[in-house]
C-alpha cells in the first residue's frame, strides 16, 4: 500500500508524538521513587523527634502510699482536661508555658489514684507539651531547664520537617486549626502546582496542531 505525502507526514507526526509523550512519562516515573524516598526520610526524622519528645514529657513520677496525717490536695476530675493544643513547633518556647501549680502543696492526688500521693513540687503542667501526653491518669514530672531546651530543639526539627513535607506534597486546602491562644483560624486554601508533565503534554498538543496545519497548507 502506498501513502500520499500528507498521510506519510501525519504518520511521522503521530510516531514522534508517541515517542515524546513516552519519554516524558518515563522521566516522571523515574523521579517519583526519589521523591518517595525523600518523603520517607523526612517522615522518619520527624517521627524520631516526636518519640524523643514523648520520652521526656512522659517520665514517670514517683508515687507514695497515702498515710494518715498527710496534708493532701486532690485534683478532680482527673489530672487534666480533655483535648490539647498543637504547639507551633517553629516558635514556641515550652519554658514560658510551664506551670508548677502544686509547688507549695506537700502532697497531691486525684480521684484516678486512690491510696497514692505525689510530691507537689515534683509536678508540672504545660499546655505546650500536653499534645504529647500519653498517659493522663498520672501527673507529669516537672522538667528541668535542660529538658525543656531539648524539647524546644526537637520542636524546631518537627516544624522544619513539616514544612519540607508540605513543600513536597502540598494539600489543596489546609483545614482550620486552633491557635495557641485558643482561637480558631480561618481555613487557608492552597493550590497544588501544575505538574511539569502537563506542560509537556500541552506543548505536544500545540505542536501537533501546528504541524498538521502547515502540512495541510503545503499539500492542499
Amino acid at each position: 500500500m502506498r501513502f500520499n505525502p500528507v498521510t506519510r507526514y501525519l504518520h511521522l507526526v503521530f510516531l514522534s508524538a508517541c515517542f515524546i509523550y513516552g519519554t516524558s512519562i518515563q522521566a516522571q516515573t523515574a523521579a517519583s521513587p526519589d521523591k518517595e524516598k525523600e518523603i520517607a526520610a523526612i517522615t522518619a526524622e520527624m517521627n524520631t523527634a516526636i518519640e524523643k519528645v514523648k520520652v521526656i514529657v512522659n517520665q514517670r513520677v514517683g508515687a507514695l502510699k497515702r498515710t494518715a496525717g498527710m496534708k493532701v490536695s486532690t485534683s478532680s476530675p482527673g489530672w487534666f482536661h480533655d483535648g490539647a493544643t498543637k504547639p507551633n513547633f517553629n516558635t514556641v518556647d515550652v519554658r514560658a508555658t510551664q506551670e508548677t501549680r502544686y509547688a507549695d502543696t506537700p502532697y497531691v492526688t486525684s480521684d484516678l489514684n486512690p491510696g497514692y500521693v505525689f510530691i507537689g513540687s515534683h509536678l508540672e503542667f504545660n499546655s505546650m507539651t500536653k499534645y504529647f501526653y500519653t498517659d493522663r491518669t498520672v501527673p507529669k514530672k516537672k522538667l528541668t531547664e535542660a529538658e525543656m531546651l531539648e524539647i524546644n530543639r526537637l520542636y524546631r526539627t518537627i516544624g522544619e520537617c513539616e514544612k519540607k513535607l508540605l513543600r513536597l506534597n502540598p494539600p489543596p486546602e489546609v483545614a482550620a486549626e486552633e491557635s495557641q491562644d485558643g482561637e480558631t483560624t480561618e481555613p487557608v486554601r492552597k493550590y497544588e502546582p501544575v505538574p511539569k508533565g502537563n506542560y509537556i503534554k500541552a506543548a505536544i498538543g500545540v505542536s501537533l496542531v501546528l504541524i498538521v496545519y502547515f502540512v495541510y497548507r503545503k499539500f492542499r
